[in-house]
């Protein structure tokens, strides 16, 4: 079966909710690309694919995309390269990629807080462990050695983010990611403490009722509409609400904007 058969089969007959839905997604589309890989690269040394960002964090939503990078030490031709990415681009997923080395990926880090933030949460999933680990541990260095710089750049981010999704507490049509107080929110806590583990903010774990809240809402929106958007909109409350368990769409958002509440509060 193709994999957009098999992820609509999933996304469809799935009863799995929250954040054991993107477990279990994120773990069905690892799996196909790590057969792609053998097909490409095979045991070929030097390479590695690492998943970053949301993907990294084996948080994938149906609608999101797949933040992949090929990691090498000089050996991927072009010719390889496009014999990988060409299945992923067929298949009708959103694919963020790219090919690069580790000083590479790390030079651009620098001046690219989505890059260095990406680069925060990346995994490996195929090829070189050992390549995959210096990417991991060089970034979160590269990250922490200016925490005053890094939270001033993050800082930037988060501001300019917040003033133009809107809030998830207050807004009837809620950004359940970039919103102030949404999901994104908690991953700009998680950076800040990567930069300096010695502040006195909230960590993912205080926060994970909420930050479950919002996920599934946000799972069961792609869901229903199939689209990438996060807004979650009026016409689409009802049933995301049923999807959920709640009793209707007044329940859900009361349920949304609590947790909203408390993740803003603490961002």
């Amino acid at each position: 079966m193709a994999l957009p058969e098999v992820c609509e089969k999933f996304q469809r007959e799935s009863p799995l909710l929250g954040l054991r839905f993107s477990r279990a997604y994120t773990e069905l589309i690892d799996a196909w690309l790590v057969g792609l890989y053998d097909e490409v690269f095979g045991s070929t040394p030097g390479v590695a694919l690492v998943a970053t960002g949301g993907h990294g964090r084996s948080e994938l939503c149906p609608a999101s995309d797949l933040d992949l990078t090929l990691i090498h030490t000089g050996g991927v031709t072009v010719s390889d390269a496009e014999a990988f990415w060409y299945p992923l681009w067929d298949s009708g997923k959103r694919v963020g990629h790219s090919v690069r080395t580790v000083d590479e990926a790390l030079e651009l880090a620098k001046s690219d807080i989505p890059t260095a933030t990406a680069l925060l949460s990346c995994r490996p999933i195929a090829g070189s462990t050992d390549l995959a680990a210096a990417l991991a541990r060089k970034a979160a260095s590269q990250w922490s050695s200016s925490p005053k710089r890094s939270l001033t750049v993050l800082l930037d981010s988060v501001e300019l983010r917040q003033r133009t999704a809107g809030e998830v507490p207050f807004d009837l049509e809620p950004d359940l990611k970039e919103g102030r107080g949404g999901l994104r929110d908690v991953h700009a806590l998680e950076w800040a403490l990567a930069a300096d583990p010695s502040l006195e903010i909230a960590r993912r774990s205080d926060l994970e009722a909420a930050y479950e809240t919002l996920l599934a809402a946000r799972i069961e929106l792609h869901r229903v509409t199939s689209r990438t958007g996060d807004r979650l909109l009026l016409q689409e409350q009802d049933e995301v609400a049923a999807r959920l368990g709640a009793e209707n769409a007044d329940q859900l958002m009361a349920q949304v904007a609590m947790a909203g509440r408390r993740i803003a509060w603490s961002a």
